[in-house]
């Protein structure tokens, strides 16, 4: 029996979990105001004194039970988060959750997609969300040091770029229609967010704007040719890829025969302990019709027992033995081989190719981040190389069979790096699931590749390590999955529809679609009353078939039914829901 109180209330969010990016859920869901209900069975001690000290209600219970989802008030609940670090709890958490309230909004994370896919009309109007799907970009936008970011809203794309500003003087007169989302000035002074038109930049200072393809080609702004991550030509290894897909064939095959050769050897072992007769009389018993039946199938034939006087019909069988067995030993053999060879050959063949890479990135770490960074690598043209700790990730056969070689070793030793060829690669990605070691590859990763700066990327989940680790060691670019991924899991479920994420420095940018509900705090505000460190980009106006209005008309308040496109900080733009 759950020892809590029955929640009697409206309008909160229940959050499954506490642990990883759920906890940075429920502190991006605190900083919008939001009332919210934890449920986590193995909350600890230091965990349920900082949701005391944020003011969070703590409902101790498992949300896979029916009598702590009945007490929940999920009914009139704006949403439920279902963000353990469990795919199958999250699942089976949904799935009751849609029973107990039909009409809940439900957020689960899943990081199988097809699962994601499956559930996805369970969740509605919520989503499902996969953490290495929303922060791989991040990772990816670092190690190619890509910085122009390209955000679809409606039919329309919008570019975010960053320049060096060339003079003093208003953002409004450089600039013109460019709207400026960012200025971080040289003197290191503090990131100035969403500025206005009239903000005065000095030169030299780095103003980041969004605009369309046609804003910056009448400034005669050529952007960078890294608004995709670069393509490039993407040798393929036939041969290799060959050798790879049969080696993953032959073991079931193998299996096979080899299953076929016991049950043969078998069923001539229970044949010959009933019916062979010695010539006193005597049947043979189970150990001899082994020893015999392992000498015919071998085709050996020492001579101690042997068929000449057996029935005409035992006779026949031992035929039909050394004919089976020979011809199966011989397949067992040959498919064993096969595979031997064939695997020493795909890993020899893998290091040659790594010994004549160049310009490639280097992955460290396979797990459900690290192989969808190097999905996303290797279909923008990129060669990439995989440093991995263990043989048995169950990732490392998808990716042998993209062709990616893989180096099975400790990342944080110069051998393994050196093998990887990190002292010829343009970049690298440290993608562990461990902190510690993700800053101590980090480390070994920079001194190998020194006096190159060659572009390297820390995934660590926490936002402020991640912040401190960047600002004080030479590591390389610290990025937060937790930071990354929550701003999503917060907009589905209070009704932000999050366009993409970005980063200007080590600031995390938000781009999203806001829509105005009918008698909502947003029907009729003028746009000038909304914070000043947001910026709102684009409006596709329901009273005008939604055509987007861009630049926005200033003095025209927003309307029912209207999807406003605005770009600001994550607090920030949860911080307007509460108009909402």
């Amino acid at each position: 029996m759950d020892a809590n109180p029955p929640i009697t209330r409206s309008g909160h969010v229940v959050v499954f979990g506490f642990q990883g990016v759920a906890r940075r859920i429920v502190r991006q869901l605190i900083n919008a105001g939001q009332d919210i209900v934890v449920v986590d069975p193995n909350i600890t001690h230091d965990e349920l004194h900082d949701l005391q000290r944020w003011g969070v209600q703590y409902f101790e219970g498992s949300g896979q039970r029916d009598n702590t989802l009945r007490n929940l008030s999920l009914n009139t609940a704006i949403a439920a988060l279902c963000v353990n670090e469990d795919d199958l709890r999250n699942i089976e958490t949904a799935l009751l959750v849609r029973e107990v309230s039909p009409q809940v909004r439900i957020v689960m994370y899943a990081a199988n997609q097809a699962v994601g896919r499956a559930l996805s009309d369970v969740t509605q109007p919520g989503a499902v969300l996969d953490v290495a799907q929303l922060a791989s970009m991040s990772f990816i936008e670092t190690v190619t040091r890509r910085n122009i970011h390209a955000i679809q809203f409606e039919d329309q794309e919008f570019l975010v770029a960053t320049f060096k500003s060339g003079a003093k003087g208003k953002l409004r007169g450089t600039w013109q229609e460019l709207a400026p989302v960012a200025v971080q000035p040289t003197d290191d002074a503090e990131l100035v967010s969403c500025p206005s038109r009239d903000y005065v930049s000095s030169r030299g200072d780095s103003v980041t704007l969004i605009g369309t393809q046609t804003e910056f080609d009448s400034l005669g702004i050529t952007l960078p040719h890294n608004r995709e991550v670069a393509i490039g030509p993407r040798w393929r290894r036939g041969f290799r890829e060959s050798l790879q897909a049969l080696s993953d064939t032959v073991d079931r095959p193998f299996r096979i025969a080899l299953g076929v050769l016991f049950s043969l050897g078998i069923l001539s072992i229970i044949i010959l302990t009933g019916t062979y007769t010695y010539p006193d009389g005597s049947k043979m018993n189970p150990f001899d019709a082994l020893y015999f039946t392992s000498e015919t199938i071998a085709t050996v034939g020492f001579g101690d027992f042997y068929f000449r006087d057996q029935d005409i019909w035992l006779r026949l069988w031992s035929v039909i033995l050394i004919l089976m067995g020979a011809t199966l030993v011989a397949i067992c053999t040959a498919l064993l081989t096969e595979t031997l060879i064939t695997r020493r050959l795909a890993k020899s063949l893998g290091q040659q190719r790594l010994t004549k890479m160049r310009d490639h990135m280097v992955v460290v770490g396979l797990g459900s981040v690290g192989i969808k960074v190097v999905a996303d690598l290797q279909a923008a043209g990129y060669e990439v190389a995989v440093i991995d700790r263990t043989e048995n990730n169950k990732y490392i056969p998808q990716a042998r069979n993209a062709g990616v070689p893989i180096v099975i070793g400790d990342a944080t030793l110069p051998e393994t790096l050196l093998a990887a060829g990190v002292d010829r690669a343009s970049g690298i990605a440290i993608l562990t699931s461990d902190d510690l070691i993700n800053i101590e590859t980090g480390l070994a990763v920079r001194s190998a590749t020194s006096p190159r700066a060659v572009p390297i990327a820390l995934r660590l989940f926490e936002r402020d390590l991640a912040r401190v680790v960047g600002r004080s060691l030479n590591a390389g670019i610290a990025r937060s999955t937790a930071e990354l991924a929550a701003p999503w899991f917060v907009g589905a479920a209070l009704g932000l529809d999050v366009l993409g994420t970005f980063y200007v420095g080590n600031t995390l940018f938000l781009a999203a679609t806001l829509h105005v509900h009918p008698n909502s705090g947003f029907d009729g505000l003028a746009m000038q009353s909304l914070a000043s460190q947001t910026r709102v980009v684009a409006i596709a106006r329901a009273s005008n078939d939604r055509k987007v209005e861009h630049p926005p008309h200033l003095n025209r308040p927003f309307e029912a039914g209207d999807d406003v496109f605005i770009i600001g900080q994550p607090r920030e733009l949860l911080n307007l829901l509460q108009r909402q």
